[in-house]
């Protein structure tokens, strides 16, 4: 199919990073590949059918970057290739779409994060940066998604990405008649009431420009529920809950679910690396008879200070397991520019301290929290953990429920909240919790603590088997056996 068509992948972020060199260290350029689920789901895309990735420039970096092609023609540090057209907003522009609209704005409504009582203000500030933030880097990106269309002579396949470019399928369908579009939604969608939250102008405009997608893809069944019923109550439009179709401007659009997955082999063979095995020893030179571990990032839809106040109840309720657990939190800041990330990393580190001051005797801590970008350390958090906490407020997927079994040692128990997307999945292998209820959760963390070997091994190779065989490869092919069907 993709020999007769010309794919295009449309992100706010490139598939790697510059890191630039450095003279008074004596280090060199690196190209590396950037981090995150959308990455690593659409890399092995864009490398193997020569793609155009067309991206926002999001700093000096990629504006780098961007002088050197349109498309730039890269290599990441471990062989793999990309072509990256990027669009530069400028800065100002950039900061109202990314960090006044997309983040907090549409992330707090997609993960039912705002406290609506005091929340959010729409304003005339805020219409503007719709207008001059968001709308503008929408049209850009549509811009470079046509023009790089218009220089190949194949039928465009367009794969737009996520929350950050909803007017993106629109915008490209007003300018070219023969082209396959596709949007992956990789955060959860909420009902068609929380949607309210916004003016209707800017909703309808999201629904509107996503529309111009041929097939619209989500996470889980429940997202695809929700979209069809937002098209149906918001907007009036006609749907088809059993088929999965919206019918809008005389076509019908597709609407699926494909559950993100992970690279099932690279993940097995980073977890044997020399650096991992270093860091595993390490890690055992310190843990105690129980560890319990998150890996997450301080956002705040990851519920980590609830998890801390759940393992705080346990300790209450379970004095024979001072001494010998300990609950790890390796954390990967996140958006550190935005003021409430600042203030909830600062409660993250200050409920682990009070726990610390309470409970800690002996040389015994029991709360280890770690802050840093170390993917080595984490896969030896991975193969190290009895009990994995994953119990985000809510979730699109979240990728640590299916990377830490697959790789864990230990028979490792995952407690997974209800309200993540893996738990449509991984939810019958996994000891489920309301993510609120912090009483639930203690007795989840204990339960998985104390469970007998062999329910401990069997419920971690069902999570095994399913990652394996859901894995990246199968949630492209999903995407583009649809297309192919779509298409004829």
């Amino acid at each position: 199919m993709l020999r007769h068509l010309h794919p295009i992948v449309a992100a706010n972020r490139a598939p790697l990073a510059l890191q630039p060199a450095d003279p008074y260290r004596g280090t060199p350029e690196r190209l590396v590949k950037g981090s995150g689920g959308l990455v690593t789901g659409l890399s092995t895309l864009a490398a193997t059918t020569e793609a155009v990735w067309v991206a926002v420039a999001r700093d000096e970096a990629d504006r780098m970057l961007m002088e050197r092609g349109d498309p730039a023609e890269l290599v990441t540090e471990d062989g793999t290739a990309y072509r990256v057209a990027f669009v530069d907003p400028g800065r100002e522009a950039y900061e109202l779409y990314y960090s006044v609209i997309s983040n907090p704005l549409l992330w707090f409504i997609q993960h039912y994060l705002w406290d609506l009582a005091r929340e959010p203000v729409v304003d005339g500030s805020t219409q503007e940066a719709w207008t001059k933030g968001y709308l503008a880097v929408n049209e850009l990106v549509a811009e470079q998604v046509v023009r790089q269309a218009r220089a190949s002579r194949q039928t465009p396949l367009v794969f737009v990405q996520d929350y950050q470019l909803y007017c993106v399928p629109a915008m490209v369908r007003n300018e070219l008649r023969d082209v396959r579009i596709q949007h992956f939604v990789h955060v959860p969608w909420p009902t068609p009431q929380y949607w309210s939250i916004l003016p209707r102008r800017m909703r309808d405009a999201i629904v509107d420009g996503m529309l111009g997608a041929d097939v619209i893809g989500f996470q889980t069944s429940r997202d695809v529920r929700n979209f069809l019923m937002t098209c149906e109550d918001n907007l009036g439009l006609t749907v088809d809950m059993r088929e999965r179709t919206v019918l809008y401007e005389g076509r019908a659009i597709w609407v699926r679910n494909y559950p993100i997955s992970i690279d099932v082999n690279e993940l097995t063979r980073l977890a044997e690396r020399p650096e991992v095995l270093a860091e595993e020893r390490s890690i055992a030179e310190w843990r105690p008879k129980h560890l319990i571990l998150r890996v997450d990032r301080t956002d705040l839809s990851k519920n980590i200070v609830r998890g801390f106040l759940a393992y705080e109840r346990m300790l209450e309720a379970h004095r024979e397991l001072h001494g010998d657990v300990v609950f790890w939190a390796f954390l990967q800041p996140s958006r550190q520019d935005i003021d409430d990330y600042r203030a909830y990393l600062g409660n993250v580190l200050g409920v682990a301290a009070r726990i610390n001051r309470t409970y800690s005797r002996g040389g015994w801590t029991p709360i280890r929290v770690e802050v840093e970008e170390n993917m080595e350390r984490a896969a030896a958090a991975y193969k190290s953990f009895d009990v994995l906490l994953v119990n985000p407020i809510y979730d699109g997927m979240n990728l640590v429920a299916k990377e830490g079994p697959l790789i864990n040692r230990t028979c490792g128990v995952l407690v997974l909240s209800e309200n993540a997307g893996s738990h449509e999945e991984l939810g019958r292998h996994a000891i489920t919790v309301n993510p609120f209820d912090v009483d639930e959760t203690a007795e989840a963390l204990y339960l998985g603590l104390t469970m007998d070997q062999q329910q401990r091994q069997q419920r971690q190779e069902g999570i095994r088997e399913i990652v394996r065989t859901n894995d990246i490869s199968r949630w492209i092919s999903l995407q583009l056996q649809d297309l192919r069907e779509l298409i004829g």
